[in-house]
């Protein structure tokens, strides 16, 4: 595969600057695996089962969360509602507004829960599990009004771990399924069984460790492998894109050893790649068809691999949880950079060995 070129557009986003940092829980025994904005700061999970939430810029929460008894594999946000699924068969959700440790509604699994989903019109909850010792890997369905167990159940579109789900945003009826059996599947809710409710089948060849819709009608994905490569895709799977390893992108003083996640903005319709490396930068790259565009770069120091990473193009700032147990933020605002705290936690648990919009056509 050619070398996919990689130019400089630094004026695509607003400059952040760093506004403020602090350990999470025990610092470098607590490890972030995912930090994602709310609309009054973020919200946090980690190693501990916990769940952290912050005000904007905060070093401290204001708010912690602990239900589950399993790692906690996702978390989403819905105005006032969060909600998590686990490893331990379950899916949470809680009500922002009432000051209640317990969740407002609990689904349960008899396998483990890695990812969900709710519909646009908050009409069905869908979840992917773990391959269970049946060897049966399920997408379950629940109603989210009554808890309880599943409604209904997928278990022949995938043969391993369903590693994604993700809800059409623009039509309730449609989801997107991912797996680590390399296959990337769009369904429509409106036909009754599997055979007709499954659409497309795209075979990326790499296990899917992260994808996602994109574009003004959500007529694309963007899809990541555990193997750090990137394609782009069309719901209908037609391959548009393939930047096979993005660790090979790095050059001159950037370094990319992994991929956080990919972030779509609606309001200029791109769609952005955030990569990371084993220094502890995040770098921010504008995704194109045949090229990618270098915007800036993000330092959190020695802070280990960044797991979580959320933003707001709109109000201009960002945040970025470690394993190593560091959150920090950015923002637009320069003179917030007086705000940092440092962190005073024992160092972190290091693992081991031009302004175009996206268009497809």
């Amino acid at each position: 595969m050619s070398r996919i070129p990689v130019t400089q557009a630094p004026s695509l986003l607003p400059v952040l600057y760093p506004a403020a940092s602090a350990p999470v829980g025990r610092g470098g025994n607590t490890y972030i695996y995912e930090a994602i904005h709310t609309a009054r700061g973020a919200a946090v999970s980690t190693s501990t089962q916990e769940v952290h939430l912050y005000e904007h810029f905060g070093v401290q929460p204001v708010r912690t969360i602990k239900y589950h008894s399993d790692k906690v594999t996702q978390i989403r946000v819905r105005e006032e509602s969060l909600m998590s699924s686990s490893r331990d068969g379950q899916i949470a959700i809680w009500d922002l507004r009432q000051a209640s440790s317990a969740p407002s509604l609990v689904f349960k699994s008899d396998d483990a829960i890695l990812s969900f989903d709710l519909s646009a019109d908050s009409s069905v909850l869908v979840g992917g599990t773990q391959l269970n010792s049946d060897y049966a890997a399920k997408i379950q369905f629940w109603d989210p009004r009554a808890a309880g167990g599943p409604v209904k159940v997928f278990e022949d579109s995938h043969s391993d771990d369903v590693t994604q789900i993700h809800c059409n945003p623009n039509a309730p009826k449609q989801f997107l399924s991912g797996s680590t059996d390399g296959l990337l599947c769009t369904f429509d809710l409106a036909q009754p069984d599997e055979d007709d409710a499954l659409q497309f089948v795209a075979n990326t060849g790499a296990s899917v460790s992260q994808c996602g819709y994109f574009g003004p009608d959500a007529q694309f994905v963007y899809v990541q492998s555990d193997m750090e490569t990137l394609q782009l895709w069309t719901t209908e799977a037609t391959q548009l894109a393939d930047f096979g390893d993005v660790r090979e992108l790095g050059q001159g003083d950037v370094t990319i050893d992994y991929i956080v996640k990919c972030k779509y903005d609606p309001s200029s319709q791109r769609l952005y790649m955030i990569a990371g490396n084993n220094g502890g930068e995040v770098h921010l790259l504008h995704v194109g068809v045949e090229s990618m565009e270098y915007i800036q770069k993000l330092a959190l120091g020695n802070a280990g691999i960044v797991r979580g990473f959320d933003w707001d193009l709109s109000d201009g700032w960002a945040v970025a949880g470690c394993e190593g147990g560091k959150l920090a933020w950015w923002s637009k605002l320069e003179q917030m950079a007086s705000s940092i705290v440092t962190p005073t936690s024992a160092g972190p648990r290091r693992p081991g060995p031009n302004s175009r919009r996206f268009t497809p056509y």
